[in-house]
Protein backbone atom coordinates (compact mmCIF):
# COMPACT_ATOMS: atom_id res chain seq x y z
CA UNK A 1 0.00 0.00 0.00
CA UNK A 2 1.59 3.44 -0.96
CA UNK A 3 -0.16 6.89 -1.18
CA UNK A 4 1.22 10.19 -3.12
CA UNK A 5 -0.18 12.55 -0.62
CA UNK A 6 -1.44 12.64 2.92
CA UNK A 7 -4.51 10.18 3.50
CA UNK A 8 -7.36 10.92 5.87
CA UNK A 9 -8.20 8.43 8.74
CA UNK A 10 -11.34 7.46 6.76
CA UNK A 11 -8.82 6.68 3.54
CA UNK A 12 -6.78 4.76 5.39
CA UNK A 13 -9.22 2.64 6.96
CA UNK A 14 -11.03 1.37 3.90
CA UNK A 15 -7.89 0.81 2.08
CA UNK A 16 -7.62 -2.46 1.04
CA UNK A 17 -4.44 -4.35 2.76
CA UNK A 18 -2.60 -7.43 3.05
CA UNK A 19 -0.74 -7.63 6.29
CA UNK A 20 1.63 -11.32 6.29
CA UNK A 21 1.88 -11.25 10.15
CA UNK A 22 1.84 -9.26 13.36
CA UNK A 23 4.05 -10.59 15.81
CA UNK A 24 5.54 -9.22 19.82
CA UNK A 25 7.64 -12.03 19.71
CA UNK A 26 9.09 -12.33 22.92
CA UNK A 27 8.48 -8.57 23.65
CA UNK A 28 6.18 -6.88 25.69
CA UNK A 29 6.65 -3.44 23.72
CA UNK A 30 2.75 -3.22 22.05
CA UNK A 31 0.86 -4.37 25.46
CA UNK A 32 2.98 -1.90 27.26
CA UNK A 33 2.19 0.54 25.17
CA UNK A 34 -1.47 -0.35 25.35
CA UNK A 35 -0.87 -0.16 28.82
CA UNK A 36 0.62 3.12 29.63
CA UNK A 37 -1.15 4.80 27.32
CA UNK A 38 -4.64 3.32 27.76
CA UNK A 39 -5.06 2.94 24.40
CA UNK A 40 -8.72 1.62 23.11
CA UNK A 41 -8.70 -1.12 20.24
CA UNK A 42 -9.68 1.43 17.93
CA UNK A 43 -6.32 3.39 18.39
CA UNK A 44 -4.57 0.23 18.87
CA UNK A 45 -6.31 -0.09 15.43
CA UNK A 46 -5.21 2.93 13.95
CA UNK A 47 -1.68 3.20 14.79
CA UNK A 48 -0.97 -0.54 13.49
CA UNK A 49 -2.61 0.52 10.01
CA UNK A 50 -0.70 3.75 10.23
CA UNK A 51 2.25 1.78 10.77
CA UNK A 52 2.52 -0.62 8.07
CA UNK A 53 1.84 2.05 5.50
CA UNK A 54 4.80 3.42 7.16
CA UNK A 55 6.55 0.53 6.60
CA UNK A 56 5.54 0.05 2.70
CA UNK A 57 6.53 2.93 2.30
CA UNK A 58 10.10 2.87 3.90
CA UNK A 59 10.30 -0.85 2.03
CA UNK A 60 9.78 1.24 -1.05
CA UNK A 61 12.40 3.52 -0.51
CA UNK A 62 14.71 0.75 -0.25
CA UNK A 63 13.81 -0.94 -3.73
CA UNK A 64 11.87 -3.78 -1.94
CA UNK A 65 8.41 -4.66 -2.28
CA UNK A 66 6.29 -5.63 0.85
CA UNK A 67 4.61 -8.00 -0.72
CA UNK A 68 7.84 -10.11 -1.53
CA UNK A 69 8.34 -10.98 2.12
CA UNK A 70 5.52 -13.05 2.90
CA UNK A 71 7.64 -16.44 2.45
CA UNK A 72 10.32 -15.21 5.18
CA UNK A 73 7.04 -14.06 7.29
CA UNK A 74 4.71 -17.22 7.32
CA UNK A 75 6.02 -20.39 8.00
CA UNK A 76 5.59 -23.41 4.89
CA UNK A 77 5.61 -26.61 5.79
CA UNK A 78 7.31 -27.06 2.49
CA UNK A 79 10.27 -25.23 3.37
CA UNK A 80 12.34 -25.87 6.01
CA UNK A 81 13.44 -23.92 9.31
CA UNK A 82 16.66 -24.44 10.43
CA UNK A 83 18.43 -24.35 13.46
CA UNK A 84 22.33 -24.46 13.76
CA UNK A 85 24.16 -24.97 16.97
CA UNK A 86 27.19 -24.00 17.67
CA UNK A 87 29.39 -24.66 20.99
CA UNK A 88 29.89 -20.59 22.25
CA UNK A 89 32.50 -21.84 24.55
CA UNK A 90 34.71 -23.17 22.11
CA UNK A 91 33.63 -20.54 20.02
CA UNK A 92 34.87 -17.98 23.06
CA UNK A 93 38.58 -19.73 23.08
CA UNK A 94 39.44 -17.92 19.57
CA UNK A 95 37.89 -14.75 19.74
CA UNK A 96 38.12 -13.70 23.82
CA UNK A 97 34.44 -14.08 24.85
CA UNK A 98 32.93 -12.41 20.96
CA UNK A 99 31.72 -15.93 19.66
CA UNK A 100 28.37 -14.75 17.67
CA UNK A 101 31.16 -12.96 15.13
CA UNK A 102 33.24 -15.96 15.70
CA UNK A 103 31.11 -17.91 13.99
CA UNK A 104 29.08 -15.76 11.81
CA UNK A 105 31.24 -15.92 9.01
CA UNK A 106 30.62 -19.89 8.92
CA UNK A 107 26.68 -19.65 8.72
CA UNK A 108 26.35 -16.68 6.70
CA UNK A 109 28.41 -17.74 3.79
CA UNK A 110 26.26 -20.49 3.40
CA UNK A 111 22.66 -18.31 3.15
CA UNK A 112 20.93 -18.92 -0.56
CA UNK A 113 22.53 -17.61 -3.12
CA UNK A 114 20.12 -15.40 -6.10
CA UNK A 115 18.84 -17.84 -8.53
CA UNK A 116 15.25 -17.42 -9.16
CA UNK A 117 14.30 -13.92 -7.73
CA UNK A 118 15.68 -12.44 -4.73
CA UNK A 119 16.21 -14.76 -1.49
CA UNK A 120 14.29 -13.77 1.57
CA UNK A 121 15.14 -15.24 4.95
CA UNK A 122 14.43 -14.78 8.79
CA UNK A 123 16.86 -15.06 10.91
CA UNK A 124 16.92 -15.18 14.47
CA UNK A 125 19.57 -16.10 16.78
CA UNK A 126 21.14 -16.16 20.22
CA UNK A 127 21.84 -18.46 23.49
CA UNK A 128 19.27 -21.04 24.58
CA UNK A 129 17.91 -19.75 27.95
CA UNK A 130 14.77 -21.46 28.46
CA UNK A 131 14.87 -25.13 29.88
CA UNK A 132 17.10 -26.81 32.83
CA UNK A 133 20.43 -28.60 31.51
CA UNK A 134 18.53 -31.74 31.62
CA UNK A 135 15.79 -30.84 29.54
CA UNK A 136 18.08 -29.34 26.55
CA UNK A 137 20.16 -32.28 26.39
CA UNK A 138 16.99 -34.68 26.69
CA UNK A 139 15.60 -32.52 23.70
CA UNK A 140 18.73 -31.80 21.88
CA UNK A 141 19.58 -35.49 21.88
CA UNK A 142 15.77 -36.52 19.86
CA UNK A 143 15.97 -33.50 17.57
CA UNK A 144 19.71 -32.42 17.05
CA UNK A 145 21.79 -34.37 14.00
CA UNK A 146 25.16 -33.94 15.82
CA UNK A 147 28.34 -33.33 13.80
CA UNK A 148 29.98 -34.40 16.99
CA UNK A 149 29.59 -35.67 20.46
CA UNK A 150 28.05 -32.53 22.97
CA UNK A 151 27.27 -32.42 26.66
CA UNK A 152 25.58 -29.74 27.92
CA UNK A 153 26.82 -28.17 30.94
CA UNK A 154 24.76 -25.47 30.96
CA UNK A 155 21.80 -24.14 28.27
CA UNK A 156 22.95 -20.93 27.29
CA UNK A 157 26.39 -22.50 26.19
CA UNK A 158 24.09 -23.51 23.49
CA UNK A 159 24.47 -20.50 20.96
CA UNK A 160 21.74 -20.77 17.91
CA UNK A 161 21.07 -19.78 14.47
CA UNK A 162 17.81 -20.18 12.98
CA UNK A 163 17.29 -20.24 9.42
CA UNK A 164 13.63 -19.76 7.60
CA UNK A 165 12.64 -20.36 4.27
CA UNK A 166 14.97 -22.61 3.13
CA UNK A 167 14.69 -25.54 0.20
CA UNK A 168 15.81 -28.74 0.59
CA UNK A 169 19.12 -27.97 -1.24
CA UNK A 170 19.39 -24.39 0.47
CA UNK A 171 19.53 -26.28 4.06
CA UNK A 172 21.42 -28.90 3.41
CA UNK A 173 24.47 -25.87 1.68
CA UNK A 174 23.96 -24.06 4.86
CA UNK A 175 24.67 -26.60 6.88
CA UNK A 176 27.92 -27.93 5.29
CA UNK A 177 28.70 -24.17 5.39
CA UNK A 178 28.61 -24.16 8.77
CA UNK A 179 30.10 -27.30 9.86
CA UNK A 180 33.22 -25.94 8.40
CA UNK A 181 33.87 -24.05 12.13
CA UNK A 182 35.24 -25.75 15.05
CA UNK A 183 32.48 -24.72 17.36
CA UNK A 184 29.81 -26.24 15.22
CA UNK A 185 27.75 -29.13 17.29
CA UNK A 186 24.70 -29.78 14.80
CA UNK A 187 21.71 -28.85 13.54
CA UNK A 188 17.93 -29.49 13.63
CA UNK A 189 15.54 -29.28 10.94
CA UNK A 190 12.49 -27.72 12.93
CA UNK A 191 9.92 -27.49 10.59
CA UNK A 192 7.54 -29.55 12.05
CA UNK A 193 6.72 -29.25 16.10
CA UNK A 194 8.81 -30.52 18.44
CA UNK A 195 9.99 -30.25 22.06
CA UNK A 196 13.04 -28.58 21.00
CA UNK A 197 11.85 -25.92 18.95
CA UNK A 198 9.34 -24.60 21.53
CA UNK A 199 12.25 -24.17 23.45
CA UNK A 200 13.98 -22.33 20.40
CA UNK A 201 10.38 -20.57 20.12
CA UNK A 202 10.86 -18.62 23.87
CA UNK A 203 14.43 -18.56 23.78
CA UNK A 204 15.57 -16.73 20.35
CA UNK A 205 15.50 -12.88 19.43
CA UNK A 206 15.06 -11.82 15.83
CA UNK A 207 18.31 -10.84 14.50
CA UNK A 208 17.36 -9.70 10.91
CA UNK A 209 15.45 -10.05 7.58
CA UNK A 210 16.93 -11.20 5.03
CA UNK A 211 16.30 -9.62 1.57
CA UNK A 212 18.24 -10.13 -1.03
CA UNK A 213 22.33 -8.63 -0.27
CA UNK A 214 20.36 -6.78 2.67
CA UNK A 215 20.21 -7.52 5.89
CA UNK A 216 17.08 -5.31 7.34
CA UNK A 217 17.79 -4.56 11.39
CA UNK A 218 15.43 -3.18 13.69
CA UNK A 219 16.90 -0.08 15.42
CA UNK A 220 15.81 2.72 17.75
CA UNK A 221 16.28 5.83 16.63
CA UNK A 222 16.08 7.63 13.18
CA UNK A 223 19.65 7.81 12.07
CA UNK A 224 20.95 4.72 14.06
CA UNK A 225 23.34 1.63 12.10
CA UNK A 226 22.19 -1.27 11.66
CA UNK A 227 24.39 -4.39 13.00
CA UNK A 228 25.13 -3.34 16.02
CA UNK A 229 26.28 -6.79 16.78
CA UNK A 230 29.39 -5.81 14.68
CA UNK A 231 28.99 -9.17 12.43
CA UNK A 232 30.87 -9.28 9.10
CA UNK A 233 27.97 -8.10 6.40
CA UNK A 234 29.53 -6.31 4.75
CA UNK A 235 32.62 -8.36 4.04
CA UNK A 236 30.67 -11.11 2.78
CA UNK A 237 28.70 -8.80 0.53
CA UNK A 238 25.22 -7.87 2.34
CA UNK A 239 24.14 -4.30 3.55
CA UNK A 240 23.29 -3.71 7.20
CA UNK A 241 19.92 -1.66 6.46
CA UNK A 242 18.02 -0.13 9.86
CA UNK A 243 13.95 0.13 9.98
CA UNK A 244 13.01 1.59 13.21
CA UNK A 245 12.40 -1.23 15.85
CA UNK A 246 8.55 0.05 16.38
CA UNK A 247 7.92 -1.16 12.51
CA UNK A 248 10.57 -3.52 12.05
CA UNK A 249 9.12 -5.69 15.19
CA UNK A 250 5.09 -6.09 14.33
CA UNK A 251 5.60 -6.48 11.19
CA UNK A 252 9.07 -7.80 10.03
CA UNK A 253 9.46 -10.22 13.15
CA UNK A 254 9.32 -13.97 12.64
CA UNK A 255 7.81 -16.18 15.50
CA UNK A 256 8.95 -19.27 15.96
CA UNK A 257 5.75 -21.12 16.21
CA UNK A 258 6.24 -22.62 19.90
CA UNK A 259 2.10 -24.57 20.25
CA UNK A 260 2.63 -23.75 24.17
CA UNK A 261 -0.62 -23.33 25.81
CA UNK A 262 -1.30 -19.30 26.12
CA UNK A 263 2.31 -18.47 24.46
CA UNK A 264 0.27 -16.82 21.78
CA UNK A 265 -2.29 -14.60 23.23
CA UNK A 266 -0.70 -11.34 22.92
CA UNK A 267 0.31 -11.89 19.36
CA UNK A 268 -2.92 -13.30 18.30
CA UNK A 269 -4.59 -10.31 20.46
CA UNK A 270 -2.40 -7.61 18.79
CA UNK A 271 -3.39 -9.46 14.51
CA UNK A 272 -6.83 -9.47 15.27
CA UNK A 273 -6.63 -5.73 16.54
CA UNK A 274 -4.82 -4.92 13.43
CA UNK A 275 -7.65 -6.16 11.66
CA UNK A 276 -10.52 -4.74 13.18
CA UNK A 277 -10.68 -2.81 16.29
CA UNK A 278 -14.28 -5.12 16.93
CA UNK A 279 -11.86 -8.66 16.36
CA UNK A 280 -9.81 -7.61 19.27
CA UNK A 281 -10.85 -10.09 21.70
CA UNK A 282 -11.41 -13.23 19.22
CA UNK A 283 -8.67 -15.20 20.04
CA UNK A 284 -10.92 -18.16 20.64
CA UNK A 285 -13.87 -17.28 18.43
CA UNK A 286 -17.25 -20.15 17.78
CA UNK A 287 -16.47 -20.66 14.07
CA UNK A 288 -19.28 -21.64 12.12
CA UNK A 289 -19.83 -22.22 8.28
CA UNK A 290 -23.05 -22.25 6.21
CA UNK A 291 -24.61 -25.80 5.20
CA UNK A 292 -23.42 -25.36 2.04
CA UNK A 293 -19.51 -24.56 3.13
CA UNK A 294 -19.45 -27.81 5.21
CA UNK A 295 -20.84 -29.85 2.21
CA UNK A 296 -18.17 -28.01 -0.48
CA UNK A 297 -15.27 -29.10 2.60
CA UNK A 298 -16.84 -32.58 2.48
CA UNK A 299 -16.89 -32.91 -0.99
CA UNK A 300 -14.84 -30.89 -2.57
CA UNK A 301 -11.04 -30.03 -3.19
CA UNK A 302 -10.76 -29.78 0.80
CA UNK A 303 -12.11 -33.48 1.54
CA UNK A 304 -8.46 -34.48 1.70
CA UNK A 305 -7.18 -32.47 4.10
CA UNK A 306 -10.11 -32.55 6.51
CA UNK A 307 -9.30 -36.49 6.29
CA UNK A 308 -5.95 -36.81 6.91
CA UNK A 309 -6.62 -34.06 10.05
CA UNK A 310 -9.34 -36.83 11.07
CA UNK A 311 -12.12 -34.09 10.64
CA UNK A 312 -13.96 -35.37 7.77
CA UNK A 313 -16.51 -37.78 9.69
CA UNK A 314 -17.88 -35.23 11.81
CA UNK A 315 -20.95 -33.51 11.71
CA UNK A 316 -21.09 -29.78 10.98
CA UNK A 317 -21.58 -28.97 14.91
CA UNK A 318 -18.84 -31.23 15.42
CA UNK A 319 -16.92 -29.91 13.07
CA UNK A 320 -17.04 -26.05 13.99
CA UNK A 321 -16.03 -27.23 17.24
CA UNK A 322 -13.45 -28.98 16.60
CA UNK A 323 -12.22 -26.21 13.90
CA UNK A 324 -13.04 -23.25 16.78
CA UNK A 325 -10.93 -25.47 19.33
CA UNK A 326 -7.99 -25.53 16.70
CA UNK A 327 -8.02 -22.23 15.67
CA UNK A 328 -7.66 -21.20 19.42
CA UNK A 329 -4.59 -23.13 19.53
CA UNK A 330 -3.08 -21.68 16.40
CA UNK A 331 -1.12 -18.51 15.47
CA UNK A 332 -2.61 -15.97 12.58
CA UNK A 333 -1.56 -14.88 9.72
CA UNK A 334 -2.24 -13.53 6.18
CA UNK A 335 -4.48 -10.10 7.71
CA UNK A 336 -6.28 -8.51 5.31
CA UNK A 337 -8.91 -6.35 4.00
CA UNK A 338 -9.89 -6.96 0.39
CA UNK A 339 -11.38 -5.47 -2.40
CA UNK A 340 -14.98 -6.05 -1.75
CA UNK A 341 -14.61 -5.30 1.66
CA UNK A 342 -14.14 -8.33 3.39
CA UNK A 343 -11.51 -9.31 6.34
CA UNK A 344 -9.72 -12.07 6.13
CA UNK A 345 -7.06 -14.03 8.00
CA UNK A 346 -5.70 -17.29 8.36
CA UNK A 347 -5.03 -20.04 11.31
CA UNK A 348 -2.13 -22.00 11.08
CA UNK A 349 -2.81 -25.03 13.14
CA UNK A 350 -0.53 -28.26 14.00
CA UNK A 351 -2.73 -31.68 14.30
CA UNK A 352 -1.45 -34.84 15.26
CA UNK A 353 -2.36 -37.23 11.74
CA UNK A 354 -2.42 -41.08 12.12
CA UNK A 355 1.41 -42.08 12.40
CA UNK A 356 1.56 -39.65 15.75
CA UNK A 357 3.31 -36.74 13.93
CA UNK A 358 2.19 -33.28 13.95
CA UNK A 359 0.84 -32.16 10.17
CA UNK A 360 0.05 -28.46 9.85
CA UNK A 361 -2.64 -27.16 7.86
CA UNK A 362 -4.23 -23.57 7.17
CA UNK A 363 -7.43 -22.91 8.28
CA UNK A 364 -9.27 -19.73 6.33
CA UNK A 365 -11.10 -17.25 7.98
CA UNK A 366 -13.33 -14.32 7.64
CA UNK A 367 -14.87 -11.81 10.25
CA UNK A 368 -17.96 -10.27 10.00
CA UNK A 369 -17.77 -6.50 12.23
CA UNK A 370 -21.66 -6.22 12.45
CA UNK A 371 -22.19 -9.65 14.52
CA UNK A 372 -18.80 -10.41 15.05
CA UNK A 373 -18.73 -13.80 14.26
CA UNK A 374 -15.97 -15.53 12.60
CA UNK A 375 -16.90 -18.11 9.42
CA UNK A 376 -14.61 -20.74 8.08
CA UNK A 377 -14.03 -20.30 4.62
CA UNK A 378 -11.52 -22.74 3.89
CA UNK A 379 -9.24 -25.60 5.31
CA UNK A 380 -6.04 -27.18 3.41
Amino acid sequence: MTTDGPMTWDELLAEPFNIHSVTTHNSVILESMRNMFDLTDGAVHRMMRAGHLKLTQTLDEFGISYSSLAKALVPDHRRREIALLFDSAVASLSSNGWYAIDVAEAWMTGLPRPRKGVPVNSILRGDIIYGSRDVVQEVMDRSVVYHRPFTVIHPSQVYCVYVTNLSKEQASTLISSAAQHPAYIGHADCTDRSTFKEILGLSLPNSGLRVGDMILEGVAEPGDTANGAGLPFEALGFTPTPVIEGLFLPFLGYRINSHLTGQNHEDNRSALTTLNSDAAHLEAPDIWMTPGRYGYLKDGKHRDSLEQAGLLALSQPALEAAVSKLVAQGYLYNLRLNEYGDLLYTALVDVKVENGQYRTFTIGLKFNPQDKRVELTTFF
